[in-house]
């Protein structure tokens, strides 16, 4: 008796794509150069990081200021603002990424490559961020109050949706 097989064809492999998209809101914050950072308002860190860089910014300028009160070179106190500099350009790039401090200064590099800013340029630097991160709050808190709502919504009644049947 001759042995029947069956052969089994399987078909290809079916697959399915689902896009799942993030809701994160980005802005880019344009420099008068033109250079571009771009932040997020969902970085739930960069408010907290950005004033910290403050009070770092302020008590290095207060440190500074005491020590241009004592008797030095003029060797020495231009070592101790070029460490200021560098300090104050590691605390702002990390706020707002590696790179910002030569963004936000980009057009006075380009005609001065060794362009060392002061204490001043700095908190210029600081406070010309200060719109930026309370345009983030606020978008921050508007974004809280309308997935609050949407959430709640969830677990209200909806009787109220349904058209009201006419006897």
């Amino acid at each position: 008796m001759e042995e029947v097989r069956e052969e089994m064809k399987i078909g290809g492999t079916n697959r399915e794509t689902m896009k799942a998209e993030n809701h994160v809101w980005l802005m880019d914050v344009e420099f008068c150069n033109g250079e571009k950072i771009t932040v997020s308002g969902n970085d739930i860190s960069i408010i907290e990081r950005f004033e910290a860089a403050g009070e770092e910014l302020e008590a290095l300028a207060d440190v500074m200021e005491k020590r241009e009160a004592e008797e030095k070179t003029a060797k020495e106190k231009i070592a101790e603002r070029r460490e200021f500099s560098e300090k104050a350009a590691e605390i702002m790039d990390g706020v707002f990424g590696e790179g910002t401090t030569r963004k936000y200064f980009g057009d006075v590099y380009e005609a001065i490559p060794d362009f060392c800013p002061d204490a001043e340029c700095f908190m210029d630097f600081w406070d010309s961020l200060i719109p930026v991160i309370e345009r983030l709050s606020d978008h921050k808190v508007k974004l809280e109050k309308l997935a609050s709502k949407a959430r709640m919504d969830k677990y209200m009644p909806q009787d109220h949706k349904k058209p009201s049947a006419k006897k």
